[in-house]
């Protein structure tokens, strides 16, 4: 496994494409200024006498040392031995409703996501708890199995958007039988799950998903998103490229509204809570110290340790090729020719 002690420090590898061009623009700009200068004949042959091949290579050396040396900076890590990690929590499942409807704007910037923002913000509280994430509209799957590895959820959550499911509705039993699939069926309790949706709609057996949802010894905690008074729902003109707000077949503009009765149900029923994001202070943050007075079981993982630097061969590798194409003639000397010199 490999880590980077100064990762920050990689954006200085984006300035060596900018090197490149620089110099690929200087070689044009000179080979056109040289012609210009001394006429095509003549400038033809002082281009011979600078010889361009060496150059070129002594220009690639350079980007290369300059590639390595800057490999070096960041700072690899290798880890040496996988050893046994042993935490205590509990098994999350967080579901995104990921219909059309979430692209309404009563919440800033929008529903879904102002819904990912905070619940990011909650994956930064975690500590030994594993997770895993659900999207759903129409259909459901599992978009992030749990882990306890938060920075590859972060990056499962980066991508969770209303384009993402092309089957359209809000199947909120569809999402539960999902994030039952997640979880362990042998265990009763350690159970999580957090349904984040605007509840407009519901497809599917609700009554049957819950009794399951039961069973399994899960709790619920619903977070509503929207207002009560509704919002129209951005979309994209298939013609013209610009958004509009969706119509009915009458032509009138289509408003969606936040319905809570259906996640009050689902979070009632289960034993957990109910809160409406945007109104409801620090919700993830009330649902985060609810889910950490849960009891908890151990949750066993590998991870890499004994990390060693290994920037030093990089280092002298990048060093020795800059000493290279620093030594490296640009000119022919007299009498020799091209294939003597190379």
């Amino acid at each position: 496994m490999v880590q980077f002690s100064y990762l920050w420090l990689g954006w200085l590898l984006l300035l060596i494409p900018l090197v490149a061009l620089l110099q690929w623009r200087y070689r044009r700009w000179q080979k056109s200024a040289l012609k210009n200068f001394a006429g095509p004949q003549l400038g033809d042959a002082l281009l011979e006498n600078t010889r361009l091949t060496l150059k070129r290579r002594k220009q690639r050396l350079l980007l290369l040392s300059l590639i390595l040396i800057g490999i070096a900076l960041v700072g690899p890590k290798i880890g040496r031995k996988l050893r046994e990690v042993k935490r205590r929590g509990v098994d999350i499942v967080i579901a995104f409703d990921t219909s059309i409807s979430m692209r309404a704007e009563d919440v800033k910037p929008n529903r879904l996501d102002r819904a990912k923002y905070e619940a990011g913000k909650f994956l930064n509280l975690l500590r030994g708890d594993r997770v895993g994430l659900v999207a759903f509209a129409g259909i459901s799957y599992l978009h992030c199995p749990l882990t306890l590895d938060y920075s590859a959820a972060k990056l499962f959550l980066d991508v969770i958007d209303t384009g993402i499911i092309g089957t359209q509705g809000t199947a909120i039993a569809d999402a539960l039988e999902t994030a039952l699939k997640a979880f362990n069926s042998q265990e009763k309790k350690h159970k999580a799950i957090i349904i984040i949706s605007d509840g407009e709609d519901h497809e599917g057996d609700l009554e049957a998903a819950l009794a399951r949802v039961q069973e399994a010894g899960a709790v619920i905690y619903a977070v509503g998103v929207g207002s009560l008074t509704g919002a129209p729902i951005p979309v994209v003109d298939e013609k013209t490229g610009t958004f509009e707000f969706k119509r009915d077949r009458a032509g009138r503009v289509v408003t969606t509204a936040l319905k809570e009765s259906t996640l009050r149900q689902i979070a009632s029923t289960t034993g957990g809570r109910y809160y409406r994001l945007g109104v409801d202070a620090d919700v993830f943050g009330k649902i985060y110290n609810e889910i950490a007075s849960m009891e908890k079981k151990d949750i066993r993982s590998h991870e890499y340790s004994d990390y060693q630097e290994r920037f030093q061969p990089f280092l002298l590798a990048g060093i020795l090729l800059l000493i290279i194409s620093m030594m490296l003639p640009e000119k022919v000397h007299p009498g020799k020719t091209e294939k003597e010199e190379g």
